[in-house]
């Protein structure tokens, strides 16, 4: 086993802090125009701002739902703690949350140069690998998106155990009693990254590459079965989550051919994103047909790829390590199982693209060390490449400032997409752009006929033109689409008592109250027809049970007419 000495005791903490500093400053200083962006309608308003429970900030019972809720699809209770903590931090403004973004990616960013540097003892490709890892643009997804906290603290616990993992490995070999210590830390540091995002599952599979090169270990086995056990379980509780919420997509949906070929190609998009980062986007929909062509070849160019590093693994055996570390930890969200519409993302490449910084700068390391007299030319090369990382990275960031942008960005490269369309709409919406939101609704619906979404919103805009014929017709479509949908009855009935047909809007409320008992404003819907139809009695017990359930829909609040409720969905 060949480790390298720790960077302290090789370097010295001076040594140390000035590349430390300009790499934690710069990251911080690039992403900080994100503090002051908005919240978006692309799950933020299910992890924070429309989230009952998020809203109310950190306390036990809030705590006990984060620990026991698979709400959004998911279990990941350290990310809910974290949503719930940013509330009583900083209240329910995006500014604090975004801040809470950038400083954890900066802080992943050190903790992976200084991670890299231990395992090596080679500073400078360590330092570019975690500059390119900071920013790149592909990072700004997962930064600048508030619902990606879960991918920070991921990146975090990932760090961590990598750290753990390190000094285990180190300690076991001098036979210290400490390396008990650092194993139970590591395994420590991979249950919380678990608990964050269940991308964790891979990072087993890391260690034992890491193993391989740098640490020249003989890949023990035995010590891995706690992490390889954890991992088999966080993959069920993510299944059943993610069946339970209704996310995981069929073969009906998304067919085995179309799942099979769309594989490789997004290997490969991904690789071409890394080294050429244009037309980055928020969503990347899945093809209508299988792409068999694209998939061929790109099947093939990933063989000759891998093919290689194993040849070449003992000369270069960073590239067999970088390599496998990038297709083996993309896995879980390559698209065998299918969760949502989309091909790929960019926020999936977040921990495998540290793979590809690891083939890159130790290969220019190894190249410099036989050609020195290059040192400046590379140097210069190097300087180039992560200025245009920040250039581009700057360029990106502003997509994510509001919804309209995110939804122009993701229209202008996909404008067949219904979700786009739709998405565009409730941003132009709340622009109080009405006429061209409709549009967009309706261009949905010619694109999918069968979209709720773009049924219920078409319907809300309608009704508050004073449509209200029309916007029955939409929420009545929706209802049949979905007809467990609360929200769609609440406003069925409020359309009803427009229209003065209080007794069957009634109806329509007590149905919308049956789905989802705490839900509340069909409690204050109902009240108000119950009070015009004279039932003053049981007006009372709904208007007490809607301010109960949300104490700002008290009786003196109430609207003359029934308010709408549009709760805007992507």
């Amino acid at each position: 086993m060949n480790i390298q000495p720790g960077p302290w005791t090789a370097y010295g903490h001076k040594r140390l802090l000035w590349p430390c500093l300009l790499l934690a400053a710069a990251t911080l200083a690039l992403y900080w125009p994100a503090t002051r962006y908005n919240f978006v309608a692309l799950d933020d308003d299910q992890y924070v701002y429309d989230n009952p429970w998020v809203s109310r900030g950190l306390d036990w019972s809030t705590a006990k739902w984060a620990w026991t809720s698979t709400f959004a699809a998911n279990w990941h209770p350290l990310t809910w703690l974290s949503h719930l903590l940013d509330t009583t931090m900083y209240g329910p403004l995006p500014g604090g949350p975004h801040f809470t973004n950038v400083l954890l990616h900066s802080l992943n960013a050190l903790l992976l140069f200084l991670v890299l540097l231990r395992l090596t003892g080679s500073p400078w490709p360590s330092w570019v690998a975690a500059a390119l890892f900071a920013w790149h643009p592909l990072r700004v997804e997962s930064v600048a998106w508030i619902s990606e906290r879960k991918d920070l603290l991921c990146g975090l616990f990932w760090m961590l155990a990598l750290w753990a993992y390190l000094r285990f490995a180190e300690e076991f070999k001098v036979h210290s009693s400490r390396f008990k210590v650092y194993y139970v830390l590591s395994i420590l540091f991979f249950v919380l990254g678990l608990l964050s995002k269940p991308m964790m599952v891979t990072l087993p599979f890391v260690f034992l590459l890491l193993d391989y090169w740098p640490l020249q270990r003989r890949l023990p086995l035995k010590e891995k079965w706690p992490f390889f056990a954890l991992a088999a379980a966080g993959c069920v509780v993510t299944v059943i989550a993610q069946h339970a919420g209704g996310a995981i997509k069929s073969f009906q949906q998304a067919p085995f051919l179309l799942r099979a070929a769309n594989v490789p190609v997004a290997y490969i998009t991904y690789i071409g994103k890394t080294l050429w980062p244009i037309h980055l986007c928020a969503f990347y929909p899945l093809p209508d047909k299988a792409p068999l062509l694209a998939a061929t070849g790109s099947g093939l160019a990933l063989a000759a790829i891998t093919a290689l590093t194993v040849r070449w693994r003992r000369k270069y055996p960073w590239l067999l390590v970088g390599w496998f570390w990038f297709l083996g930890t993309l896995i879980p969200v390559i698209g065998f199982v299918q969760v949502g519409g989309q091909a790929m993302a960019d926020r999936y490449t977040y921990l495998p693209s540290i793979g590809l910084f690891i083939m890159l700068a130790w290969s220019v390391n190894h190249w410099l060390a036989r050609l020195p007299a290059a040192r400046n030319w590379v140097g210069g090369a190097a300087f180039v490449c992560l200025l245009g990382c920040v250039v581009a990275t700057e360029r990106q960031l502003p997509y994510w400032r509001d919804n309209l942008a995110l939804y122009g960005r993701i229209v202008q490269y996909f404008p067949d997409c219904a979700g786009a369309q739709n998405g565009l709409g409730l941003a132009l919406s709340d622009a109080g752009r009405r006429g061209e939101a409709i549009d967009h609704y309706r261009k949905a619906l010619r694109l999918e006929p069968a979209s709720v979404h773009a049924h219920y919103n078409l319907g809300i805009e309608l009704a508050e033109d004073g449509k209200l014929e029309e916007a029955m017709l939409q929420f009545t479509e929706a209802l049949k689409l979905n007809p467990r949908n609360e929200q769609l009855h609440n406003n069925v009935g409020v359309v009803l008592a427009q229209q003065g047909k209080l007794q069957a809007a009634l109806e329509q409320f007590q149905q919308a109250m049956k789905l989802n008992p705490s839900y509340p404003k069909p409690y204050l819907n109902a009240a108000m027809a119950l009070e015009k139809l004279g039932r003053t009695n049981e007006a009372q017990i709904n208007y007490q049970k809607a301010a109960q359930l949300d104490p700002a829909l008290r009786r003196d609040n109430a609207a003359p007419k029934a308010p709408l409720t549009p709760e805007p969905k992507k």
